[in-house]
Order: structure tokens, then C-alpha cells, then sequence
């Protein structure tokens, strides 16, 4: 019997490898380049356009291994929320944050355990709705760490805001 004491691994995701940075990546450098106090500007400058700008992927994979953390502000709960109604919260708060320039936010949707039946109905539509907005909205998404809801959250990367 596994002992329930040590900590379960993060799932391994594969994504395949980016053959360079992208136009996109070029102009997001140079905007963050712009909007940058000179004096990082020379501690970065050598450092190749991917390295200065992780990507979604890297973003995620950050995520899910505890790297980095999602701020309190950058988080929505729909739990409670009928479907028509955790859509439209869910996209206005992705395109808010997206417009405010993060790069990442969680979307809590909980288990399903209080659904009529006890069948899940969110957990299955989030990812759905995700699916539906990228690349415009979204860049990535995948399962959060069980300190931040496991099964009943994700981590969402968000797509680099229209210029």
C-alpha cells in the first residue's frame, strides 16, 4: 500500500520543442524591453528571447512544479456558479487580466461534489470553454497543484495581449 505521506508527483507533460521564438515572442520582448528601467536592460540584454520570455508551456510547467505561484488577485472561484453564468464570469475576468498584461491566473471550479446527481458539470466545461478562446485568450492550461485545488482547479496561461 502506497504511504499517503509522500507527496504525489506532478503528471509529466511532453510539448513538443519550439524551433525559435516567434514574431509574437520578438514583439512582446520589445515591449517589455521598452517599459524596462535601463539598468536591467543591460543584465538582460545578451540572454536569448526565449530565455527572457518563458513560454506557455514553461509558464505551466512552472506552475504545476511549485516554481512559481499565482498571485491572490490573479485567482477566480466559480463554485456555486450555473454554467451560463461561470462563462461569462470566467471569460471577463481572463480578458481583464489579460488586458492588465499577467500572464497567468488559476480558475478554481471545484469537484463536482455539490452538482445535482454528483456529476461534475464545470470541471468538464472549463477546459471546453479554454479550448474555445485559444489562442485568442488562452495559451495553455493543465491540472493545479493539490495545494491549490488538484483536480478542482487549473492553471491558465493566458495569450499575449492584442497590440
Amino acid at each position: 500500500m502506497p504511504d499517503p505521506s509522500r507527496k504525489r508527483k506532478p503528471p509529466r507533460l511532453e510539448f513538443p520543442e519550439a524551433e525559435g521564438p516567434t514574431e509574437r515572442d520578438r514583439a512582446e520582448f520589445a515591449e517589455a524591453v521598452a517599459e524596462t528601467p535601463a539598468e536591467l536592460v543591460v543584465a538582460v540584454r545578451d540572454l536569448p528571447v526565449a530565455v527572457a520570455l518563458p513560454s506557455p508551456h514553461a509558464l505551466l510547467r512552472d506552475l504545476q512544479s511549485g516554481k512559481r505561484r499565482v498571485r491572490d488577485d490573479c485567482a477566480i472561484s466559480l463554485r456555486q456558479k450555473t454554467r451560463d453564468e461561470a462563462r461569462r464570469l470566467l471569460e471577463n475576468f481572463l480578458r481583464a487580466r489579460q488586458t492588465r498584461g499577467d500572464r497567468f491566473v488559476s480558475v478554481i471550479h471545484g469537484k463536482g461534489y455539490g452538482s445535482e446527481g454528483g456529476r461534475p458539470v464545470l470541471a468538464r466545461r472549463v477546459p471546453e470553454w479554454l479550448a474555445d478562446w485559444k489562442p485568442e485568450l488562452v495559451a495553455a492550461w493543465g491540472e493545479a497543484r493539490r495545494e491549490d485545488g488538484g483536480s478542482g482547479a487549473l492553471y491558465v496561461v493566458l495569450a499575449a495581449s492584442p497590440s
